[in-house]
């Protein structure tokens, strides 16, 4: 038999053996992601989120309410949404109406926007290590500053105030833990969903249309990301 009578095609088998080598490489990493993500224990977390939580409780001497899943403290006289927190799985954001931080137009904390930052800041350093990053977000409503160029400006230095504060006073090493200070202004309302490729300048107009609206989107956000 002569080799010209081989019916031997040598890429078709190539191509199916690499088609498997890449198979199994896609099964095998399915595999560890799925294995690491059992092995996550998220119960450490949970307890250092109900840390934070409870920690403002207590000094407050208020029961948390839950409203559509979020945690609600109302520390102030006004008896209103005064902070709000939403845990997730690796992230708990806590959300600070203006009046408790800061008086109006002004970047300046206020005495008892120190002290609510203290608590909060006081537990935050103690698991300081559990965590891997610290967002700090200034945001504003659409009323011209009076103060400031622009209220991207006044929610700034808002932001910056509070990471000089947990900074200075608590002890926190932006070195070891990363932190931030961002400002988004007036352009991020509470009820803007940052996946909506609609928003537009009329519907930001929309959620500034009365005062209760405005009083909802003047406010700082804290970001924290837990290690897992």
């Amino acid at each position: 038999m002569k080799d010209s009578d081989v019916d031997f095609n040598f890429w078709p088998s190539f191509s199916d053996l690499m088609l498997s080598i890449v198979l199994v490489l896609v099964l095998i990493l399915f595999l560890i992601a799925a294995v690491l993500a059992v092995g996550v224990d998220i119960e450490p977390i949970k307890n250092k989120q109900y840390n934070m939580v409870h920690a403002l409780a207590e000094a407050y001497n208020v029961s948390p309410d839950t409203v559509g899943g979020d945690v609600v403290l109302s520390v102030s006289k006004r008896h209103t949404k005064d902070i709000v927190v939403r845990n997730e799985l690796d992230q708990q954001l806590f959300t600070f109406s203006d009046h408790i931080l800061f008086p109006p137009d002004v970047a300046t904390l206020s005495p008892a926007g120190r002290s609510v930052l203290h608590i909060l800041g006081s537990t935050l350093k103690k698991q300081l290590a559990s965590l891997k990053e610290i967002q700090i977000q200034g945001h504003a409503d659409t009323d011209p500053s009076t103060i400031f160029h622009s209220n991207l400006e006044l929610a700034a230095a808002r932001a910056i105030e509070v990471f000089k504060f947990f900074q200075d006073t608590i002890g926190v090493d932006p070195s070891i833990c990363l932190m931030s200070a961002t400002s988004f202004g007036e352009y991020k309302p509470a009820e803007r969903d940052a996946d909506d490729s609609t928003f537009n300048a009329s519907r930001l107009a929309e959620l500034n249309v009365n005062s209760d609206l405005k009083a909802r989107n003047r406010r700082i956000e804290i970001l924290l990301f837990y290690r897992n």
